[in-house]
């Protein structure tokens, strides 16, 4: 399984010009090829079906970038605000995101031994 990227966001607040930017930073850190499929939400009953914790979030091979393994069990459609260096954003930092593609990466490595 190679790794993925699921860039998940509400339909009502649309993709942040800034996870984006983010996103891309990570990526051309890490590794420029690895897919991003973008996946739209549109209210509380489809966030609770794809277990969305607010726009945007973004999963590396369906690992949220923040929480990990340990994602809280309260689903939401609005705003997502993450702890960035530069305090609360609406949006995650690309060293967030680079670390978490590094980390699946790593597992994929140890999985295929």
């Amino acid at each position: 399984m190679a790794v993925t990227i699921e860039f998940l966001y509400s339909k009502a607040t649309g993709r942040s010009p800034e996870a984006e930017e983010a996103l891309r930073l990570a990526l051309e850190a890490t590794d420029p090829a690895i897919p991003v499929v973008y996946i739209e939400i549109d209210g509380m009953e489809e966030a609770r079906e794809k277990r969305f914790l607010g726009s945007p979030s973004i999963r590396v091979n369906g690992v949220d970038v923040e929480y990990g393994e340990r994602e809280p069990d309260e689903y939401q459609s609005g705003t997502r605000y993450y702890n960035t260096p530069q305090g609360w954003k609406p949006y995650p930092h690309a060293r967030l995101i680079a670390n978490a593609i590094l980390e699946q990466q790593a597992r994929e490595a140890a999985r295929q031994g």
